[in-house]
Order: structure tokens, then sequence, then C-alpha cells
């Protein structure tokens, strides 16, 4: 404000000079009419703020709705996955079933028209032969038991596969079911979307209007230090605590060596001139929306929520006083407290926080201060 007033004093002191006669009560006028402009240039700044708050407080919304949209549909779906295979392993069990019905039925009408062809010749020559009463008893005992069970095998056989069918129609209906569920739930996650990219729109819009320098740089600084202050309490908490953390057995020997939490194009890199005199302080790696984020080591997770300018975030702790960042995810899979091992995926690339490119923001930090990720990442899976 004080600057601006200067630099109006020095374009007006020509006239000032030119016209010492003229009116102060017309100079004080202009000066206060300046004032006024200044005020409610001032005040819509404040309001289209104020607004883009509001809108991020909606992002903040949407975009956890979606994770848990997403979470819902990935439960869903190995749901459907289950019960596809118990249909399967009920068909299987089904055709092997009506086989044995079969096989016993066949065998049952061979024996039936053997039986006719002969006549009552065999039951006769039974009776006729030279048999003993009891041995002859016996025999035709024998006769009637095998017939029963051969009877009996086909009505068991038979009741197991009205059971099967049963069985599976039942886990039909259940899959038909969850699949009428998983659509209703990908109708919602995409009217979420649409909602999303509307209000993603519309704060990229007031962004776009609030072109003001010390307005970047108030936010980017506020944003800076609510995430100093959080990566504070988290570890103020931890060290209240208590709490064991699985740590690495010497992070500073693995420099150089950790893997890439996401491989893609490097987009931004650390001390990298930002906006408004501020620079990166961690890295900005391009990818595709939904791949995989692994964490680059063996921690705890100590965050995983929306934060304002990072979107959904996840913190490590890998004890040492090391904490690794992962921002702007689409979709966070572990909760605070988790352990978590760099074959993990913890996250999805995204574009959360109201950021037009879907990318990865990470960011590496060593006693609450941010360092360059490159001195710890492996070269070999860099790119960009």
């Amino acid at each position: 404000m004080t600057r601006l007033l200067l630099i109006v004093a020095l374009l007006f002191s020509p006239l000032i000079e030119a016209d010492e006669a003229s009116d102060l009560a017309a100079r004080e006028a202009r000066l206060e009419r300046l004032r006024d402009n200044m005020a409610t240039v001032s005040e819509r700044l404040s309001e289209q703020r104020e607004r883009a708050g509001g809108v991020e407080a909606d992002l903040a919304r949407l975009e956890q709705r979606l994770n848990e949209e997403r979470a819902a549909l990935a439960q869903l779906d190995e749901q459907i996955r289950s019960t596809s295979a118990q249909v399967a392993e009920r068909q299987r069990a089904l055709s092997q079933r009506r086989a044995e019905a079969k096989e016993h039925q066949a065998f049952l009408a061979a024996t039936v028209r053997a039986a006719y062809r002969r006549g009552d010749a065999s039951t006769l020559r039974l009776l006729l032969g030279d048999f003993n009463p009891a041995e002859l008893q016996r025999l035709l005992v024998y006769r009637q038991r095998l017939g029963a069970a051969r009877a009996e095998r086909i009505t068991r056989a038979q009741t197991a596969v009205a059971a099967l069918a049963a069985e599976r129609q039942a886990l039909e209906q259940a899959l038909a079911e969850q699949r009428r569920v998983r659509t209703a739930r990908e109708d919602a996650l995409a009217q979420v979307q649409s909602s999303l990219n509307q209000r993603q729109a519309l704060l990229a819009e007031l962004e776009a209007r609030i072109d003001d320098d010390q307005a970047v740089l108030a936010s980017q600084r506020e944003q800076a230090q609510s995430l100093t202050e959080l990566i504070a309490s988290l570890r103020e908490q931890l060290a209240q605590s208590g709490a064991p953390t699985r740590q690495l057995d010497d992070l500073g020997r693995a420099r150089g060596a950790l893997s890439w939490p996401h491989e893609g194009p490097l987009l931004a890199r650390y001390g990298g001139e930002r906006a408004a005199g501020l620079d990166w302080t961690g890295l900005l790696i391009g990818g595709q929306a939904g791949a995989p984020v692994n964490p680059i080591a063996a921690g705890q997770v100590v965050f995983a929520d929306w934060l304002r300018g990072l979107g959904l975030l996840v913190i490590v702790d890998h004890g040492g006083g090391y904490l690794s960042l992962y921002g702007r995810n689409q979709a966070l899979y572990f909760d605070v407290g988790d352990y978590v091992a760099p074959d993990d995926v913890i996250a999805t690339v995204g574009r959360s926080g109201g950021r037009p490119e879907t990318a990865l923001y990470f960011e590496l930090r060593a006693e609450g201060e941010p360092v360059d990720p490159l001195a710890w990442l492996s070269p070999a899976n860099q790119s960009g």
C-alpha cells in the first residue's frame, strides 16, 4: 500500500510543480478518490480470496467424496470377483453332479433293458438253481438292495444337482445385485466428478483474477506456514506419544539409492523458481491419473487427509527426523498409524487441491526442513 501511494505521488508530482496554485481541495479529493479506488480493489481482492476459499472447501469435500466412492467401487469389484468365482465353482460342481447322475441313470437303464431282454430268466434260474433256501434268500435280497442302492445314488445325485442349481441361481442373483449397485456407484462417481470439474473450473477462473503478486505471495506463504506448523505439530505429537517407529538403519546411507515415489516427467525441481519470488521446496512429477504412488522407504503414516494447496496429502515418518510428503493425490489408501513399505501403493496420482495439471508433489524433510529429494533418490529412475 505504501509503495503504491509513493508511485502515485511521483506520477502526480509534475502536475503539482506545474500548477502550484491549483486548488488543494481538488488534490485532496483526487487523493481521496485514489484511496477509495485502492480500497475497492483491496475489497474486491478480499472477496475473491474468500470466494476461492469457499470453492477450495467444496473441492476438499468433493475430493474426499471421490476418494470414498473409489474405495467403495474397489470393494464392490472385489466382491464381484469373489461372487463370480463362486458362481464358476458352483457351475463346475453342477456339471460334475449332472454327469454323475447321467452315468448312474445310463447304467440303471442298461440294467433294466438287459433284464427286460432276459425276461424273468435270471430270477427263474435263481429259483430253480441248485441253491439252498438260505443262499437263495441271500441272493434275492442282494439283488434287491443293489437295485435300491443304485436308485438311491441317482436320487442323491439329482438332489445335489437341484441344490447346486438353486445355490448357483442365488449367487447369480447376488452378482446381478452387486453389479447394479456398482452401476449406481459409477453414476454417483460421475456426478461427483462433474461437480468437481465445475468447481475446479471456477477455482481456476478465480485464481486467474487474483493476479496481484502480493496476493499470490501471501497465499503461498500461508500454505508454507500451515505445512510447517503441521509438520512441527506431528513431530511434537510423535515425541510426546513415544510410539515406536520402524526406522531405517540409516537413511543417510540410502542417500542416492532410494526408489522414486512415481516414475514420470520431472515438471519442477527443488530450488527452482516457482512464483512471486518463491522457490520449489520439492519435486513435481507428472503422470497419468490413477497411477500408483509408493513410499521411498519404510515408515509410519502420520498424516492422510486433505490440506489446502496440496490436496489429498500423505506424510510418512521414516524415523531419524526424516519425513516424506506426497501431495495432489487422487485417492489415499492408508490411514494414520499404518506402517508402509516401499512396495505398498499408498496413493494414486491426481490433481487434488484445485491444480490444473495431473502430477505428484513430492517433498523430503530432515528435522522439519525441506531438502533436495534428488540427492536421495536413485538417478536410474529419474525421467525428465
